[in-house]
This record gives structure tokens, C-alpha cells and sequence, in this order.
């Protein structure tokens, strides 16, 4: 397993993160 492969799975981690925290905003508004 390359560091490339982890550098990916992080970043789509933070993305899908930061739409669920865009979500729970838009939610409580």
C-alpha cells in the first residue's frame, strides 16, 4: 500500500466530513 492511496482515502474522508457538517448546518438553520 502506497502513501498515495492513504493520501486519497484521507482526503475523501475530510470531504465527506466537511458535507456532513454542511448538512447538520443547513439542518439546524
Amino acid at each position: 500500500m502506497g502513501g498515495m492511496e492513504m493520501f486519497i482515502l484521507i482526503l475523501k474522508l475530510i470531504v465527506a466530513l466537511l458535507q456532513l457538517l454542511e448538512a447538520v448546518l443547513k439542518f439546524l438553520r
